[in-house]
């Protein structure tokens, strides 16, 4: 499922491009990107990742940011709720759950 991407990479390695659709994570947190529970929470996704054989894609999303629940619940999706709690939009997050439940979406809450 590699296609030649065109080209050398780093080091003179062919770069090759994966034609399996990544998982997108999205991760639903206000804490500041510095702050050691957003870093440890995105970290340990990505360690998570390293581990699988299809592509991961990590998405932090605010909470007053959700203006598309749809779009945060995708099909072939996963949602987790970060710590940090009292969110900025706690009606987005639970939106979210919501939406996550009723469609099958994997869902974690830390």
């Amino acid at each position: 499922m590699l296609s030649r991407a065109g080209g050398a990479g780093r080091d003179g390695v062919a770069c090759y491009r994966s034609s399996v659709r990544p998982l997108v994570v999205s991760v639903l947190i206000d804490l500041p990107p510095e702050h050691r529970f957003h870093v440890a929470t995105v970290e340990a996704l990505r360690h998570a990742a390293d581990r699988l054989p299809a592509p991961v894609e990590v998405r932090v999303v605010p909470t007053d940011a959700i203006d598309d629940v749809d779009g945060v619940c995708t099909a072939g999706s996963a949602v987790v709720v970060g710590p940090g709690s009292p969110y900025r939009d706690q009606e987005a997050v639970h939106e979210v759950v919501r939406a996550a439940r009723e469609r099958g979406v994997p869902l974690v809450g830390t």
